[in-house]
């Protein structure tokens, strides 16, 4: 593991993914998907334009070269929490989640190398002109399908499927932007189902509806892959949400 110096950042705490799981659960990802030791992840921090991320070494299976492994999660308002998602078996979980590498997570920076995230509800439209290599193939692997999955805080868990080949002849993978779509679109789709679903937490800030987080309050900034084919969006609450939850 990295040393502390003096104000750096470290993973396991100021990244997105320790405040989407816990640090501890983000501890556990990172080895899963750099196959090392937390012990053994050199990890460090660079900055472009203002946005700060984590780079560690590439899997060794990967041959040489450094992944982008998180980003320093901005002071714009909480990251909705989840519990990570996990094949419920031994078996399952050797199969899909031991013996698969997993790919790096998958964040929406902008051009500007300043801003990093979209509105839910622009994603979901198609609306994010200025996503950086929008157009590039996602890198997702070589699936027809991916499994979105939400553990979203006081909620049962939920997936939905997604489609991540195109219909053509070639069926080559889709764009960056087309996945970030139907990934915000899975979102939005939960959010609606869930509306007339119990709520089981005694934290009121994650209540979903129309006295709690609706769409427009939510940016998503990117997706994390968990296991072979499925992957769980990275969402965070706008600076400028603060209704009251009122049941």
């Amino acid at each position: 593991m990295s040393s502390q110096q003096p104000g750096q950042r470290l993973l396991w705490v100021d990244g997105y993914i320790s405040h989407m799981f816990d640090p501890q659960f983000a501890e556990r990802y990172h080895t899963s998907l750099l196959r090392r030791e937390s012990r053994d992840i050199n990890w460090h921090t660079e900055e472009a334009g203002s946005l700060s991320f984590f780079l560690a070494a590439a899997p060794i299976t990967n041959g040489p070269g450094h992944w982008i492994i998180d980003y320093v999660a901005k002071d714009t308002g909480p990251v909705i929490p989840q519990q990570i998602w996990a094949p419920r078996n031994r078996s399952d979980a050797r199969r899909y989640v031991e013996h698969e590498q997993l790919h790096p997570p998958i964040f929406l920076v902008h051009r500007n190398s300043i801003d990093l995230g979209f509105p839910l509800t622009d994603v979901a439209a198609g609306n994010c002109m200025s996503l950086r290599g929008a157009d590039q193939t996602a890198p997702v692997g070589p699936g027809v399908h991916a499994q979105i999955r939400i553990n979203w805080r006081g909620y049962a868990p939920w997936d939905d499927q997604i489609m991540i080949r195109r219909q053509t002849p070639g069926q080559e993978t889709v764009s960056l932007e087309t996945f970030a779509k139907y990934v915000a679109g899975k979102v939005m789709k939960f959010m609606e189902l869930v509306k007339s679903h119990p709520y089981n937490s005694h934290e009121q800030r994650w209540f979903i509806g129309d006295n709690g987080i609706t769409p427009r309050d939510i940016t998503l900034i990117g997706v994390v892959q968990v296991s072979q084919g499925s992957w769980m969006p990275i969402v965070q609450l706008d600076d400028g949400f603060s209704r009251f939850v009122i049941f």
